[in-house]
């Protein structure tokens, strides 16, 4: 333990600021205003920093933030892709008069971090058309409203794997392989990198329980709520 004030503000440092809750924190907040300035970055990094010192989240398992400039650019490229388009599909029900068909889809997500459920339901709120309505924590469970979806189960599996895949390519873009392979991908930034397969998944579950981590989610699923 350090002694002394600057020593104590260290320590508080250590303790309550996350590399990935910063990092999340300021993309959330360039995302927000639309503006990817330097000016913008550092203050969205400065009150990041801030509201982890006022207002720690809740200790957890310490994970290492693993940034891969290539697949961060398709997620930043693709999301920007993503908001053009459903904002286009809205203008055009706008346009027509056309009564969209709405829905409330459930999707269990597969990371075993808060920060990254938070930055997947982030993600998902700010394309138009999509509400996050609730988020559960402990289960890693997200409940959407989704503006206009086709007909048909086909439609409310493809509103479920958007998100799922929105999930993936944040996981790709920061998440460490330890993070990657405890939601069942394959290690890297490559979409085509795939999933484990289940051997592979028993032999790294048998080694996460060999270390001690016993954390676990469920696997994905999707419900249509109404």
């Amino acid at each position: 333990m350090s002694t002394g004030p600057g020593g104590k503000f260290l320590d508080l440092w250590r303790q309550r600021v996350s590399p990935v809750g910063a990092s999340l924190l300021t993309l959330m907040w360039v995302l927000l205003w639309g503006d990817l300035s330097w000016g913008n970055v550092v203050a969205g990094l400065a009150l990041a920093l801030t509201i982890l010192l006022l207002a720690p989240m809740p200790h957890g398992p310490q994970r290492r933030l693993t940034i891969r400039p290539i697949a961060l650019a398709r997620l930043m490229l693709v999301f920007a892709k993503d908001t053009a388009v459903a904002a286009a599909q809205i203008v055009w029900v706008i346009i027509t008069g056309r009564r969209p068909r709405e829905a409330i889809i459930r999707v269990q997500t597969r990371a075993h971090s808060d920060g990254f459920l938070a930055a997947t339901a982030g993600f998902t709120a700010l394309v138009p058309g999509s509400i996050v309505i609730d988020a559960h924590r402990m289960t890693g469970t997200l409940y959407i409203h989704v503006f206009d979806v086709d007909e048909g189960p086909e439609a409310m599996d493809e509103a479920h794997e958007q998100v799922l895949r929105q999930e993936e390519r944040i996981l790709r873009a920061l998440a460490s392989d330890d993070e990657l392979m405890t939601a069942g991908f394959r290690p890297g930034g490559s979409m085509k990198a795939g999933r484990l397969s289940e051997t592979e998944m028993a032999e790294f579950r048998a080694r996460q329980r060999a270390a001690g981590d016993t954390s676990g989610r469920s696997g994905p699923s999707s419900e249509v709520i109404a």
